[in-house]
Parts: structure tokens; C-alpha cells; sequence
């Protein structure tokens, strides 16, 4: 078995890459699949991006033509990835290799409703090309089904993210930090969040604060702080590289994403598999691994009090926390783990190759 996998640099930071970089990192998956990967997509101007792009497909035919490569699966999101990755799918499909999207955009039905009819048909049509279309939860199947028809619906298939998993549970219940680990975006609720926090500032202990990590896409987090003179008790990171991870965990008590659209989170998987108890919504495939008053809490999107009292709760009572920390570090490590996820798709890609 030869696959090629099609995904963004390590400029384009997120979720998106680091599961690329997960099955990168696997011995086992890189020997059993022959792995190549290629990326399509960077950070930059219009004129490096489609430098790269070009690049990246000289690469792509060539790598198709002379390893015989069996099976191109590219990592898609929304917006241009749609049609880039498209172009990937259209041409493998073309040389011969069998084709799987995996679709990682949390608002991709929200960005489909919006578009206009020929950019819908474009986008069925580039979904219909794939001969294994994955998600990331059971609750984006019915939409995938809908867009490609019922002659389609046996090539959609729920492959669920996936993190490593500690062999115990390093969750520090005596941590002091919230943390917020994402892009800092309206969509994913920083707004919310710090309007939530600044609401219970009187209500909890003067030593918890706020810990935001992740790129600051629309550049103005710190002046959304500064709006609510919260300087003292949130702090802007930066994007939490790898050897800052076990350090950042071990401070947090809990981890705070109250998105509005969503696919799976890693950051939520990540979180989970050292046992930090999630608050977050319920949107995309969340309520798949975030189960309310278990291993964690879930509210409506947009919903500032709820998300207030739940935090001031989750804060005031470690008993609770430690129960729902117990809880996710078993959630992840029976369901979520790296070895389920790569038993999965290479059972995929199996099932893949022996189809006609």
C-alpha cells in the first residue's frame, strides 16, 4: 500500500495540522502505508500561496506517476480548500489512484448554505469525486449524504480525531490557569469568553487567570482584553508550541472553547487526554466526546450567563472537576486514542484497494 497525503505547512497552524503531523509522527502508520506527504497550503500573499500551490502539484503528478502511489487522501477545510483540494482529488482521480477527503471544517454545512447554486453544484460535484469521503462525527453525516446523493451516501464514513494518550492521568487539580487553546476568533468564541470571565472576576479566587493560546487571526486580542481592563487576569501566549504543552497542562484546571461551529477539536482531545475538564457547545461532533455533567459541560452557543455560572461553578467546586477529570481521561484513552484511530483508517484504506 502507497499513500500520499495532501494537507497545509507548518505555517498554517491549527487542528488541521497537527493531525497531519500526528500520523507523520507514527512509525507503525508511515511503514504500513509507505507514507508521503505533500502540503498545498500556506501563510502569505496571494502570490506566495499560489506559488506553492503550483509547486505542490508538480510534486503531486509526479509523485503519482513514478510511486505508483494507490491512494491520495487530502485533508480539506472550507472556502478555497474546497476547490484546491478539489483540483488534487480531480487529478489523482484521473492518473489512476484511488481518492479520500477528509473533510476537517467544523462551518463547512454553513459556508455550503451560503453559497450561490454554481459554487453548491461545483462543490457536490468535487464531493462525488472522492471515493471515501470521511467527517469527523456521526452528526455531519446526514448534510454529506444530502450533498451527494443517494448513489454517494456508502462513500461517507465517521473517522472520529484522535490524540496520544498519557499513560495516566496528569491532571493537577491544585492548577490555577483556565485555559483557551485555539484560533482567538469571533467563531470560536473568544468574545464570549472574555466577556464570561470578566462577569465572575468578584466571584473566584484573585489568583485564577485566563491563559489564551492560539493565532490571533483578526490581530486584535490583546485589544479585547485592554476593552475590559482585564490585563491582570488574561494573558496572550501565543500559539502553544510543543515543548510548552505538558508545562501548560499541568497549570490548567480547565479548558474554556465556546464555539459556534465546530468539527472535532483537538484542542478538546488534547485537553481530555491529560484529564482537563472541557466547557464548550454544542455544535459539530463535540457532544461526541464532551458528555454534559460527566467528563465535562456543554452550553448553547452564544449564551454569555450560562457560560458564566458554569465557569464559576467548575472553578468553586474541585470535587466536581476531579470527578469529570477522571471521567475524560477514560473517555479519550477507551475511544479517542491514536492506536483506535490508525486501526480505522487503515481498515479504510484496506476496504479501499479490495473495492472494484
Amino acid at each position: 500500500m502507497k499513500v500520499l497525503m495532501v494537507g497545509v505547512d507548518q505555517k498554517v497552524v491549527g487542528g488541521m495540522l497537527t493531525v497531519s503531523e500526528n500520523y507523520l509522527k507514527s512509525k507503525r502508520f508511515r511503514t504500513q502505508t509507505n507514507l508521503k506527504y505533500i502540503s498545498t497550503a500556506t501563510r502569505g500573499s496571494i502570490p506566495i500561496k499560489l506559488l506553492k500551490f503550483a509547486g505542490a502539484m508538480i510534486r503531486i503528478i509526479g509523485l503519482i506517476l513514478t510511486d505508483k502511489t494507490d491512494i491520495v487522501h487530502v485533508h480539506m477545510a472550507e472556502r478555497g480548500s474546497v476547490f484546491r483540494k478539489g483540483i488534487v482529488i480531480v487529478i489523482a482521480k484521473a492518473l489512476g489512484a484511488k481518492t479520500v477527503i477528509h473533510m476537517h471544517a467544523g462551518p463547512i454545512e454553513e459556508w455550503y448554505s451560503r453559497q450561490r447554486l454554481p459554487v453548491r453544484t461545483l462543490t457536490a460535484w468535487i464531493f462525488c469525486q472522492a471515493d471515501r469521503m470521511l467527517v469527523l462525527g456521526k452528526n455531519w453525516v446526514p448534510f454529506m449524504e444530502r450533498v451527494m446523493g443517494e448513489k454517494n451516501r456508502k462513500k461517507v464514513l465517521v473517522l472520529h480525531n484522535a490524540v496520544h494518550t498519557p499513560s495516566e492521568n496528569l491532571y493537577n487539580n491544585e492548577g490555577k490557569n483556565l485555559l483557551f487553546y485555539g484560533m482567538l476568533t469571533k467563531q470560536k468564541g473568544i468574545e464570549d469568553l472574555l466577556d464570561a470571565f470578566s462577569n465572575i472576576l468578584d466571584e473566584i479566587p484573585e489568583d485564577i487567570c485566563l491563559m489564551l493560546y492560539g493565532d490571533d487571526v483578526e490581530g486584535n486580542v490583546r485589544e479585547r482584553i485592554h476593552a475590559r481592563s482585564l490585563e491582570t487576569r488574561v494573558k496572550y501566549c501565543g500559539w502553544l508550541e510543543k515543548g510548552e504543552r505538558e508545562k501548560c497542562f499541568s497549570e490548567t484546571i480547565l479548558h474554556v472553547l465556546p464555539s459556534y461551529s465546530e468539527g472535532l477539536p483537538m484542542a478538546i482531545l488534547e485537553t481530555m487526554s491529560y484529564g482537563i475538564p472541557n466547557v464548550s457547545t454544542e455544535v459539530g461532533s463535540i457532544s461526541e466526546v464532551v458528555e454534559d455533567s460527566k467528563n465535562g459541560r456543554l452550553i448553547q452557543p452564544g449564551d454569555v450567563s450560562k457560560l458564566s455560572l458554569v465557569m464559576k461553578e467548575m472553578i468553586l467546586c474541585p470535587e466536581t472537576r476531579k470527578e469529570y477529570s477522571d471521567n475524560a481521561f477514560m473517555k479519550i484513552r477507551n475511544e479517542f486514542s491514536f492506536p483506535v484511530h490508525l486501526r480505522h483508517l487503515i481498515s479504510i484504506y484496506e476496504d479501499l484497494l479490495k473495492a472494484e
